[in-house]
């Protein structure tokens, strides 16, 4: 084992602005992300159309981020910044972090907005070390909080999350209004809340 170690490449984490990765990016995100990775921003945003459900156009709509992401840099002070975890040639970790640059909060802060790795590293540290590493880059800009979201069924990943210092603020709720809600017309009893 130890031999087939030594022939490991070392794993670099580094912001990524290389045109050239967007297609290893795309193919990292969508090879690897299930309906439970949905959560409430892929539904306000262009990625999702219904709890579980990813939308048709899935694919165009995360190349458009990722070359977004790619063009964006810290010098410029762009809002979204895409970091990658490499051996070598190949990526085997993408993090997709949001800034937020409007700074109307009490403490600045960012969002962990996609967390994706290989399933061949899962569970090598492999995540956790781009977690650190991303955490680390923040706190040296400034950044004093970092927030992320997990879909409500990613059980999985809300446990590595909680094992890396993240704390549960709020809990997001969704209420379909072009459907009829039998459970909101039978509560004649009035608020339950």
């Amino acid at each position: 084992m130890k031999n087939a170690q030594a022939h490991t490449p070392a794993i670099r984490f580094s912001w990524c602005h290389d045109a050239t990765a967007e297609d290893a990016l795309c193919k990292l995100y969508l090879d690897n992300v299930s309906a439970d990775y949905i959560s409430h921003s892929e539904l306000q945003g262009e990625r999702a159309d219904a709890p579980g459900n990813w939308r048709a156009d899935l694919p165009e709509v995360i190349r458009g981020e990722i070359r977004a992401a790619l063009s964006h840099d810290w010098e410029h002070g762009d809002s979204t910044l895409l970091a990658v975890a490499s051996a070598g040639d190949d990526i085997v970790g993408m993090a997709l972090v949001s800034i937020d640059t409007r700074q109307r909060a009490s403490k600045s802060f960012a969002a962990l907005d996609d967390l994706v790795l290989l399933p061949a590293v899962r569970g090598s540290g492999i995540g956790s070390l781009l977690v650190e590493w991303v955490a680390s880059e923040l706190r040296s800009h400034g950044i004093a909080r970092l927030f992320l979201e997990c879909g409500a069924h990613n059980l999985t990943a809300q446990k590595f999350f909680q094992g890396r210092g993240f704390k549960q603020v709020s809990v997001v709720m969704l209420r379909e209004l072009d459907v009829v809600d039998a459970a909101a017309v039978d509560d004649k009893g009035g608020d339950r809340g």
